[in-house]
């Protein structure tokens, strides 16, 4: 009987994955890198219709969205001087003020300059309305066995009012945005820059995510799981694929933000692998 076995030992193929606990580590995001998780978060607004604009004589980037309050109506990347932070502050102010909206500032920690800006605009009487914490990751983790009953879908035209749906329904959003909601979605979905999951058991629609591309980042938004559902491990598994839809698309880092306070979030974020990039905090202006 002939032997069957090869000549010389078999060995994995170049091209195959590094085992898990073979993979090499990954280097934290660079400057640059963070420079770009910035100025990408201070840009998502544009996939519900905003714009942005990088205004070099103001020293900031404007993010406007009429009718969308605060969330949607700010200055970001402030780039100004220890010496003239408050006349470059009275000028957005004054623009603002202009466009009818109440000003806005997106700080974050250790990246806008100058370096201590929160606490100084705190001083000044504005007041940090929502704080939140920039997690990145640059390795997915392994994908636990699925259940076959259930599928994720990227959201294509036919499906775009079954994410906004499950999407308004778990964020408490309300009903009359949704015509608006929908438009913006299929438009950014349209554009190229956004792609949008839904998690069906069942045929039910029972979670949702959103993955947008950045300059050399990719940025998860928008992930929640409906009430029923909940701490089963979906919005784990969800965050995993959607993070490996990230990197699939040529992204080195895919990053997220938490809320300061979601230190149940924080600590499935963590047993996935992402680490704190940087704090941020959207601050208020004081009345005149």
């Amino acid at each position: 009987m002939s032997e069957l076995r090869p000549e010389t030992p078999a060995r994995r193929p170049e091209t195959a994955r590094p085992r898990e606990d073979a993979e090499p580590e990954v280097a934290p995001p660079s400057p640059d890198e963070l420079v770009a998780i910035l100025r990408h978060l201070a840009s998502l607004p544009v996939h519900a219709g905003a714009t942005i604009t990088d205004d070099p004589r103001l020293g900031v980037h404007l993010i406007r969205h009429d009718g969308a309050g605060p969330a949607g109506n700010y200055a970001a990347l402030p780039r100004w001087t220890p010496q003239a932070w408050r006349q470059s502050l009275a000028q957005v102010v004054q623009l603002y003020r202009r466009w009818g909206t109440w000003p806005t500032l997106l700080v974050a920690d250790r990246l806008d300059r100058p370096i201590g800006l929160g606490s100084a605009l705190e001083r000044i009487g504005w007041r940090a309305v929502h704080r939140e914490t920039v997690l990145w990751v640059g390795r997915a983790t392994v994908i636990p066995h699925l259940d076959p009953a259930m599928r994720i879908e990227a959201v294509q035209p036919r499906s775009v009012e079954t994410h906004e749906a499950v999407e308004r329904e778990i964020f408490g959003l309300p009903e009359v945005e949704a015509p608006a909601r929908r438009a913006a979605l299929a438009a950014a979905l349209a554009a190229g820059g956004l792609r949008a999951f839904v998690v069906r058991l069942h045929d039910e629609p029972i979670a949702v995510a959103r993955l947008s591309s950045g300059a050399g980042v990719a940025g998860i938004y928008g992930l929640g799981v409906r009430e029923p559902w909940r701490r089963q491990g979906y919005g784990t598994l969800l965050a995993t694929i959607v993070t490996r839809a990230g990197m699939a698309t040529g992204h080195r880092i895919v990053w997220l933000s938490v809320e300061e306070e979601n230190e149940a979030a924080r600590r499935t974020y963590a047993r996935l692998g992402f680490a704190e990039a940087f704090g941020w905090a959207r601050y208020l202006g004081t009345p005149e």
